[in-house]
């Protein structure tokens, strides 16, 4: 009689579910997952914001070099000024340098070198004031020709 007693005993002191300690595991387990998650998101946030910058900063550039290349030679010197557009939260600085006419290497026409920088300059307000930052600008040259005086199939 005793001996059918015992597994019952056995069986009845046996727990179905999960301990304590397997809870903590698990939740300890969790939490450095989603940590480690939130910092990847992060980071690739602050990527895309730098692409971003990068994009708007490369459009204004090739924007002003059309510009450049669409104006009659003679008006260079006059509408070629520093100037700047905001997009978003930056300002982007458009600045030139033009440098006297000179001849060019491979003839005798003139040219206008005309060197072009775009930097963007970040504007984040900060509880005590504004905070201003620059990153990199991207700049080239363009050389301009001025056209010829005369056309060859037009010559009288």
């Amino acid at each position: 009689m005793t001996r059918s007693r015992l597994p019952a005993r056995r069986i009845a002191r046996r727990r179905s579910g999960i301990s304590l300690i397997e809870i903590v595991v698990a939740c300890t387990l969790l939490a450095v997952t989603l940590t480690s998650l939130t910092g990847i998101a992060a980071r690739m946030a602050a990527r895309t914001r730098t692409v971003g910058y990068v994009e708007q900063r490369t459009a204004t550039y090739f924007e002003e070099v059309n510009r450049t290349e669409s104006m009659p030679y003679d008006s260079l010197n006059k509408y070629l000024r520093t100037d700047s557009v905001k997009a978003g939260n930056t300002y982007y600085v458009w600045q030139y340098t033009i440098d006297p006419e000179s001849t060019s290497a491979i003839g005798t026409s003139k040219y206008t070198k005309i060197n072009l920088t775009v930097s963007p300059h970040i504007i984040m307000k900060m509880l005590n004031g504004t905070f201003s930052s620059s990153p990199i600008p991207v700049s080239g040259v363009i050389r301009r020709a001025k056209p010829p005086t005369y056309n060859a199939l037009n010559y009288p």
